[in-house]
């Protein structure tokens, strides 16, 4: 497990990288998520936003901006326990009509068994 700011974990489990994010998902988490995508080894990527009490248009288009590279380099995403903050924006915005796979689920573990599958 490695932390990343003041916001981000970053683990894995087998094949796949779990980012977790708390609190406030704004300007300098924005920068940290950069900076935990970067460090993901693995093809499968699980972003927990259980904890996402607060999120900007920044950090947002940042996790956008990871999940289309990431779907460009062959990644597969997933979000998992998404918080109302969230998902409000990804309603409004209609993200997931723009993002195509990428999946939402309820929980962590939801996530682990989408990838494990």
């Amino acid at each position: 497990m490695k932390k990343i700011g003041d916001n981000i974990i970053i683990d894995q489990q087998n094949n796949i990288t779990i980012i977790q994010i708390s609190d406030n998902l704004g300007y300098d988490t924005a920068d940290d998520l950069r900076t935990a995508y970067n460090d993901v080894e693995t093809s499968h990527i699980l972003v927990d936003l259980g904890q996402v009490t607060i999120t900007t248009s920044r950090g947002m288009a940042t996790l956008l901006s990871i999940i289309v590279e990431g779907q460009e380099e062959e990644r597969s995403f997933c979000l998992c326990n998404v918080s109302e903050p969230c998902m409000l924006i990804i309603d409004a915005m209609n993200i997931m009509d723009y993002i195509e796979g990428l999946e939402i689920v309820d929980t962590l573990e939801d996530g682990l068994t989408l990838f494990s599958a």
